[in-house]
């Protein structure tokens, strides 16, 4: 039986890849990694290794690449990532700081918003009438779950109820789908006489068949004028 094949994964790929750099702290050309990486990293062939760096420089920010005369040399030292590290760090706790203090501003805002006549309703001459604002907030939230099955009755009695708008709307509706069934119809009757004619057979066999009425219903309809 042969031994089973060891899978090495993307991440593990990288992680060799960055070993490599990091033990040789060298610089590099493409050409000369192509070569080198294969060999110190297993499992990384050497039809990967540009796709590779080239997301470790995209999306990783782990390997560095600049221009020298008229081709790219790539490196990568355990300083750089260290101090990517720590910068990174100082990024989030000046973050950390700022939203803090946000926090801090809004709650104090908030606080006195709440204490000043802005929690207050007024109106009238000089606001002579002055209502709570929270108070006002909760009957109203009140009104409104009592509205809802006022609401639903109102739609349901509308939908009961016939206008003569709704009355031609649903007259023509009514003739739609008519026109549709008599189509149906007229296509069922043209492919089964296909058939007949094609394998010989009695349009009236295969109707029976299939369970198809040998004749269809018709049907009339007549409204009465608005």
């Amino acid at each position: 039986m042969p031994p089973k094949r060891v899978v090495v994964t993307m991440e593990e790929k990288k992680a060799r890849l960055l070993k490599f750099f990091q033990d040789e702290y060298s610089f590099y050309t493409m050409k000369e990694l192509e070569k080198l990486v294969p060999k110190k990293c297993a499992g990384v062939s050497p039809m990967i290794v540009k796709d590779l760096i080239q997301q470790m420089i995209d999306e990783d920010g782990l390997i560095t690449v600049e221009k020298c005369g008229n081709i790219n040399v790539y490196w990568c030292f355990k300083n750089q990532i260290f101090q990517k590290i720590y910068d990174n760090c100082l990024r989030l706790s000046k973050q950390i700081d700022t939203t803090v203090q946000e926090v801090s501003e809004m709650k104090k805002n908030l606080e006195k918003t709440r204490d000043t006549d802005r929690c207050m309703l007024s109106y009238g001459s000089e606001g002579s009438v002055v209502f709570d604002r929270e108070e006002q907030m909760r009957k109203s939230a009140e009104i409104a779950e009592k509205l809802k099955p006022l609401q639903l009755r109102f739609q349901q009695l509308s939908e009961s109820r016939w206008s003569d708008k709704s009355i031609i709307e649903k007259r023509e509706s009514i003739v739609k789908q008519l026109d549709q069934i008599n189509s149906f119809a007229d296509d069922i009757e043209i492919i089964i006489e296909y058939f007949s004619e094609k394998y010989h057979i009695e349009s009236k066999l295969i109707k029976k068949e299939l369970e198809i009425p040998e004749e269809f219903e018709e049907f009339e309809i007549q409204f009465c004028n608005l």
